[in-house]
């Protein structure tokens, strides 16, 4: 579609009629004095029937196209949600306008082939062209619109802007519902967009009512591509124990940690082998239409999508129960469950569904829950050797201590044996501990300064953490992932974003089967669904979807490989590090009712400045300046080395001191300086170098 500079502002507040050319005053509902308005043929606003029955045969809307005499009579079909707010009780368009200047301006969304044929057909009266410059007014329909043009023998012919698939429903509006639901955007946004744009406006009724077009559409292809990846998920499963999905809730409102109490939420299962959505849930708790009408036992017939009445947290469950017996009847019984260890679905689905259902539990989740029991430990002991780095080190430890046992208990000594590992005891290691593989060389480099924790009150306090986990070694050796669930639930979340309200009506069920579609065929789902309302897709948003296919099908290739991951994660240490060092040099900049613990006057705070730059050297003479020559022997190459020789030079003057250090010397570093300890004495060579300490 384009654009076209059209006529759309009055200036003056008087009119002609069809009949002559006699000039009479409007009253305000746009009405002449003196008489009741009558609608043009095509001010059917009514009409707003769902494609599916009316019939494909445009057999009455040649007449629409073009100009029709006023003196047929035809009754629109006013089908006005009683609902509907007041100012929503309008027709889809604007009251068609005439006006005698042609000096005003306009934008619109025109279909270029569409009104070119109808200004080349011409007059039906005389047959003439018809021209732009013979604009008088227009009748508005959403984006669409019937463009009111005089030809020079008088009569007035009626040119439509864009295609229309029934009486009154055209096509662009019911692409910008389609819109709407898969951009994630409402009323308010695409108001916005288009008064951005200069553009006319859309009445919430005719958004709601393509909405709820579309939205009709988006679930029938959502359905149709559940059933696809099931046949696709079943022949990929060797045999019926293979048949495993993973599965994960949401819910469009966030929880605080402490109340839980969102209106909606959906659930999905998603095959482990194809990674496509098998079955979907959506569970609401409120109703529009139910709340407000006056009979609350016989409301108006409607679309109630209200379905819940229980607490927000018993949706997980009882959608998983929904959903297994919803894939079996279509023959695929889920043998094995991966999800996460949050609720109680798992013993709710054996008593209801399958007794040997078999659950797997989600790693990632896991291993979150093990960083905020860290984390939690720290804040509550105050254990300062316990930062982010050392439980990062423990988390990652805990992860190989999973993913690395083939039985549960492999798990249980490997999960016991990490809080010694972190204190420098590895006689309970096994072959993940680096220390095993090479002894003389191993450092505790991901601990913090490279040294190993301290503290017997901390080590009892990690070893009570990993043996509840090592206690449930049972549970934890069957693991699995629910990534792809919290892929779609992201997808979700940017069709029915959390800070907008869509749950009392239809419109959070619209967007969820959008979110499935998506995750099943891609951008591809634009085109199923224009299908199914019998719209062609259009040049243009065939291109963007071929090309957007191509730039997702690179991406994931790119992102799955090794030097993705290996860059993502120096980025994220660099950023990481960044922080930490800009935390420690500003101080506390932030922190909960900071404001009202202490004196924050200026003189109190304090930040590390900068380091300043060595001054640029420059060169010397010798006959001016007094040189002198030094040079250090150290216990290694480590940030933790220690000086055990000092010496310098000057001249015929020399000075040489030696140190005893505090710390054992490296095999390495003897091997270079000679230096050496026995008995707590420093020898260099064989020779004892106890005068210079």
């Amino acid at each position: 579609m384009n654009t076209l500079s059209l006529v759309e502002v009055i200036e003056h507040d008087h009119f002609y009629t069809h009949d002559n050319n006699e000039e009479r005053e409007r009253n305000g509902n746009g009405q002449f004095k003196g008489e009741t308005r009558k609608p043009s043929p095509h001010e059917d606003v009514g009409h707003d029937h769902s494609y599916s029955s009316l019939p494909t045969s445009s057999s009455t809307s040649d007449d629409c196209e073009m100009c029709i005499d006023e003196n047929i009579d035809e009754n629109p079909d006013e089908n006005i949600d009683e609902n509907d707010s007041e100012s929503d009780k309008c027709d889809d368009e604007d009251p068609c306008t005439y006006s005698t200047h042609h000096s005003v301006q306009g934008r619109h969304i025109v279909e270029l082939d569409v009104l070119a044929e109808g200004l080349e057909k011409g007059c039906s009266s005389c047959g003439q062209p018809l021209q732009l410059t013979s604009y008088i007014g227009e009748s508005r329909y959403g984006l669409g619109s019937l463009l009111h043009l005089r030809c020079s023998c008088k009569k007035i012919n009626y040119v439509p802007t864009g295609k229309r698939h029934s009486k009154n429903i055209w096509d662009v509006n019911s692409k910008l519902g389609a819109a709407m639901i898969f951009c994630g955007i409402g009323e308010s946004v695409v108001n916005n967009l288009l008064a951005a744009l200069n553009l006319p406006n859309i009445s919430p009724t005719t958004l709601k009512r393509r909405e709820r077009e579309a939205g009709s559409a988006f679930e029938a292809v959502a359905t149709e591509t559940c059933s696809d990846a099931i046949a696709a998920e079943s022949r990929s499963c060797q045999s019926e124990e293979d048949q495993a999905v993973s599965f994960d809730a949401g819910w469009q409102t966030r929880g605080s940690g402490r109340n839980y109490a969102s209106l909606s939420g959906h659930g999905s299962m998603i095959g482990v082998n194809t990674g496509k959505v098998l079955s979907y849930a959506v569970r609401c708790k409120k109703c529009r239409f139910c709340d407000r009408a006056v009979d609350k036992e016989n409301p108006k017939e409607h679309d109630c999508r209200k379905n819940w009445e229980k607490s927000s947290k018993a949706m997980e469950s009882d959608m998983a129960v929904e959903m297994l017996h919803e894939l079996k009847s279509k023959g695929f019984h889920v043998k094995k469950l991966i999800m996460d260890n949050d609720t109680t679905t798992i013993s709710r689905a054996r008593a209801s569904f399958d007794e040997s259902l078999e659950k797997f539990s989600d790693f990632n989740h896991t291993k979150k829950n093990v960083t905020n029991k860290l984390y939690s430990l720290r804040k509550e002991k105050r254990y300062n050797n316990l930062g982010p780095k050392a439980i990062n080190h423990l988390t990652k430890c805990f992860a190989y201590a999973v993913k690395g046992s083939e039985d549960a208990a492999s798990m249980k000594k490997n999960l016991e044996a990490i809080p010694c590992h972190v204190f420098g005891d590895h006689s309970r290691c096994s072959e993940w501990c680096g220390y095993l593989k090479n002894p003389s060389s191993y450092k505790p480099t991901s601990l913090p300064y490279g040294k190993y924790m301290k503290g017997e009150d901390l080590l009892s306090d990690l070893k009570t953490i990993f043996e509840e986990y090592a206690a449930n070694s049972e549970k934890l050796v069957k693991v699995g992932s629910t990534q792809t669930n919290e892929s779609f639930n992201h997808t979700v979340a940017s069709k029915n974003p959390k800070s907008n309200f869509y749950s009392a009506s239809e419109s959070t069920s619209f967007r969820v089967a959008a979110a499935v579609a998506q995750k099943n065929i891609g951008l591809q789902t634009l085109t199923k669904v224009y299908e199914n309302l019998l719209l062609s897709p259009g040049k243009h948003t065939n291109s963007y979807i071929s090309k957007a296919s191509r730039k997702r099908d690179y991406q994931k290739i790119v992102k799955s490989s090794v030097e993705c991951k290996k860059r993502r994660k120096e980025l994220k240490s660099a950023a990481n590090k960044q922080v930490s060092t800009s935390e420690v040099k500003e101080g506390t900049t932030y922190q909960s009712a900071i404001d009202l613990a202490g004196n924050l006057e200026p003189d109190h705070l304090q930040e590390i400045p900068d380091r300043t730059l060595p001054p640029a050297s420059s060169s010397v003479s010798n006959n001016e300046n007094t040189f002198l020559f030094f040079d250090l022997e150290t216990t290694g190459l480590g940030t933790s080395s220690e000086i055990v020789q000092l010496a310098c030079v000057s001249g015929d003057d020399i000075f040489n001191r030696y140190v005893l250090p505090s710390c054992a010397i490296t095999p390495s570093a003897t091997a270079v300086t000679g230096l050496h300890v026995v008995g707590g004495e420093l020898f260099c060579h064989k020779e004892k170098e106890g005068q210079n300490l």
